[in-house]
């Protein structure tokens, strides 16, 4: 299976988020190959190495503009676009799922991106929001607000699943394959 990690590839993040994420991509990248940003730094780059030392497939997507991050890597297939969109575009139909791990405006972007195309029935991908201490949950309270004030319905909710540990990430996945 080729998982999408959406995550920070900013080394100067608190050492919590590194070492839960290290501990949960460890698990998931044993037995599945990476498509990620394309990018050795702060989450990204731990998701790199994991997939490196597991010898598992590394497909690294990267619009033109970051393309110089691709030197720093191996990838065993490496796809340029020319926007930050059509990355997104490309992520989204090179995985067979999307998980989002803690990061930055990019992540946010993918992770908005893709919600919207699944509400959109775009695709039918799981997309998996693992809300390692509790990163997310001012995103969750704003999404609680957009419903509140009649801006977004509660459908929106089951174009996503929330997982707060390795074991409900893998539940999850399995049902999602059945």
């Amino acid at each position: 299976m080729k998982i999408f990690i959406g995550c920070s590839a900013n080394n100067e993040i608190p050492s919590i988020y590194k070492k839960e994420c290290e501990e949960y991509l460890t698990y998931l990248l044993k037995e599945n190959d990476l498509l990620f940003g394309a990018c050795n730094d702060g989450i990204m780059g731990i998701a790199y190495n994991i997939a490196l030392s597991n010898k598992r497939k590394i497909t690294g997507i990267s619009p033109d503009f970051y393309k110089d991050n691709l030197q720093r890597i191996q990838c065993d297939k490496v796809i340029i676009t020319k926007t930050v969109a059509e990355r997104t575009d490309a992520l989204i139909k090179e995985s067979d799922i999307l998980i989002f791990l803690p990061g930055g405006i990019g992540t946010l972007y993918e992770l908005l991106t893709c919600i919207e195309s699944k509400r959109g029935s775009e695709f039918d991908k799981p997309i998996i929001i693992y809300n390692c201490n509790n990163y997310y949950d001012k995103f969750f309270e704003f999404i609680d607000i957009m419903q509140k004030e009649g801006f977004a319905t509660k459908e929106v909710l089951s174009n996503f699943h929330v997982s707060d540990s390795l074991n409900d990430t893998i539940s999850y996945i399995k049902r999602r394959k059945k």
